[in-house]
């Protein structure tokens, strides 16, 4: 079971800079990421980025920074103590069958421009 924080990024794609920008927030900070999963939620450009990251003494400034970023819509704090699927995606390759687990989790805070939502 993974042991750390699960961060839920919902963003706009504006620039191939977009992963990077989400990344950097947590580096800088000196958070590990153990694991990052995306996807394409709507046609216009509306993106959801998973994120496992290390627990930290800094992890709250780090999320308090990505939701003041720009095309960054909302920054959700998951609680990961369930075991599950929280997205499962199937890629056929042949016989092959690749599967994503992420683990199945509640919001516990949603933060956006720095102001709590949701």
């Amino acid at each position: 079971m993974f042991k750390g924080r699960i961060v839920r990024v919902v963003c706009y794609y504006r620039d191939a800079s977009l992963l990077e920008m989400i990344i950097s927030t947590f580096r800088k900070l000196l958070i590990d990421i153990e694991w990052v999963y995306g996807r394409r939620v709507s046609d216009d450009g509306l993106y959801e980025v998973v994120l496992g990251v290390r627990d930290s003494r800094n992890f709250k400034i780090a999320v308090l920074d990505l939701s003041n970023t720009v095309n960054v819509e909302a920054v959700e704090v998951l609680s990961s103590s369930e075991e599950g699927n929280y997205i499962t995606n199937e890629y056929v390759n042949g016989n092959e069958v690749i599967k994503i687990y992420i683990p199945k989790a509640d919001i516990e805070e949603c933060y956006s421009w720095g102001e709590v939502c949701g």
